[in-house]
């Protein structure tokens, strides 16, 4: 795009609680003007939360008001839009359903974020928000931050140390989650404020012995909740993006609130019953956190999720530079997860230059972007960590491990990809019937089989693990891939190795890969 372009594009978000539009134009992260911004509330988070469906007089509604939405999408002349759906769709047994009843009545193809995919794009626009201010302010918010986005159905707690990220869990702990846990009875008992506290103590203990080796000192609270609490604070974030305050503030509202029912909330801070639904809940998860974080400040953002899907998705057309680094995060983060189990960093290291260099000398015809080189990195990093388990079928425990961990920034199915991916490091080829293949979406399959053959390339240049092959260039001479290297080693392993797996990499994209020293 044009430096001096702007894209003009409409983001739906189907959430629990709201159903919300924004057109925007879009320049770059720090240029995007709201065309028009609209939000209807729904309570089709709190119906699936208890039925563990969505009714059909309920997507018929959906339907009607997503339609309302398209129209004026088309009164904007809006060609490029994108619709998603997080823990209402995703929660729902007739998820299946619902997505082809909405196709069908609206055109519409709703996007499912999964809880990982719904942190991360909130998570995209706080750093880059926090970045800019502390960059301004002299660094007032210090270096190491945790990160605490609520939603409905879950939350995200998220640690930066010195602008690197370093740890993210992902809780079902969101604050419908929590009031669906008790009955209505048993949240009118004058013993329910102690059991929630005694409950969200019991479900986020596991974390608090890795998050308090970190030292954040300041937190950041987010999402629909955090603005709640804001305004009983007396201050309107969502106009002014932030506000920062002491710990001593959230803890004087727990003291005025933790204890009081919903009906007293809602009466004395003018708000409506959904809101106040969520008030407990929420300032229990804070008293939590700041029982075991002893941090210097805390943050309100007033960041709404539908503001970070306008960003990403303007950053994503865009190939925005904070794409590319907040990639790069991620792969630090997942190097970090690793090294609790079993992780070669030179190898790694070294595997991922010469999978960029040889992706890079056929990229014009292997069909792979950066996503799926970014997949194939993450899957690098993680191929041995099933060795920490035992050396024997160490490529199936690998892929158990990696299905079994929080990736940030990935969805399920590309998490299925890469376990896929570590899965057939160093031998097989993929099957239709293997369990760990028949698992990937068909859309999926192709890509997978293209970066095994990549990854299988890879591991031969290094399979003493000793970097002996340097300097690696690599081109296509006619219909063969050239790659070329220097060295003062002797490398008949390499050799080998490469050639054997060369023929699975022929298989696969029908052209030859040759490695010769120069």
């Amino acid at each position: 795009m044009n430096s001096n372009t702007k894209m003009l594009y409409g983001v739906i978000h189907i959430g629990s609680t709201a159903l919300s539009m924004r057109i925007v134009s879009y320049h770059n992260l720090d240029d995007i003007q709201v065309i028009e911004e609209v939000a209807k509330e729904v309570t089709f988070g709190e119906e699936v939360y208890l039925n563990k469906k969505l009714s059909f007089a309920s997507v018929n509604r959906l339907c009607s008001m997503l339609n309302g939405l398209k129209q004026l999408l088309n009164d904007y002349q809006v060609k490029e839009y994108s619709v998603y759906a997080t823990a209402v769709f995703r929660e729902a047994e007739n998820k299946r359903a619902i997505l082809d009843l909405v196709h069908v009545n609206t055109g519409f193809d709703v996007q499912v974020l999964d809880m990982s995919q719904e942190i991360y794009l909130e998570h995209f626009a706080l750093q880059h928000q926090l970045r800019k201010y502390n960059h301004k302010n002299s660094h007032s918010l210090g270096s190491d931050f945790l990160f605490v986005d609520i939603t409905s159905g879950a939350m995200g707690l998220t640690v930066w140390q010195g602008g690197v990220l370093t740890y993210q869990h992902d809780i079902h702990v969101g604050t419908l989650r929590l009031l669906e846990t008790f009955s209505a009875n048993q949240r009118a008992s004058r013993d329910y404020p102690d059991a929630l506290a005694e409950y969200i103590h019991a479900v986020m203990r596991p974390v608090w012995k890795t998050i308090e080796q970190y030292h954040p000192s300041t937190l950041v609270f987010s999402g629909r909740e955090s603005r709640i609490i804001a305004r009983l604070l007396g201050w309107p974030v969502i106009k002014h993006n932030m506000a920062i305050c002491s710990p001593e503030k959230i803890n004087s509202l727990y003291d005025a609130v933790g204890r009081q029912s919903s009906s007293h909330i809602r009466q004395a801070y003018g708000i409506t019953e959904a809101e106040a639904d969520v008030v407990l809940p929420t300032i229990h998860i804070y008293r939590e956190i700041l029982e075991h974080v002893p941090a210097n400040k805390v943050v309100m953002m007033g960041t709404t999720f539908l503001e970070s899907l306008s960003m990403y998705y303007g950053a994503g057309k865009t190939d925005d530079q904070a794409i590319v680094e907040m990639q790069i995060q991620n792969l630090k983060l997942t190097e970090s997860i690793a090294e609790g189990y079993y992780y070669e960093p030179k190898h790694a290291h070294c595997m991922q230059n010469y999978s960029h260099i040889i992706i890079e000398a056929f990229r014009s015809v292997n069909g792979l972007g950066k996503r799926e080189e970014f997949l194939l990195s993450m899957a690098l990093i993680l191929s041995q960590i099933g060795k920490y388990v035992n050396l024997i079928d160490s490529s199936r425990n690998t892929w158990s491990l990696i299905r079994s961990i929080d990736i940030f920034g990935i969805s399920e199915k590309e998490k299925d990809a890469v376990a896929c991916i570590a899965f057939y490091e160093h031998k097989g080829m993929p099957e239709e019937d293997d369990y760990a293949f028949k698992l990937l979406d068909d859309s999926m399959k192709m890509t997978v089989l293209k970066l095994i053959a990549v990854f299988r390339l890879v591991r031969a240049m290094d399979i003493s693990r000793k970097q002996k092959i340097q300097d690696v260039t690599a081109r296509m001479v006619d219909d063969t891939l050239l790659i070329e290297y220097d060295t003062s080693a002797r490398t008949a392993l390499e050799s080998w190795f490469f050639e054997k797996e060369n023929d699975l990499f022929k298989s696969v994209f029908g052209i030859e890969a040759k490695l010769e020293r120069r």
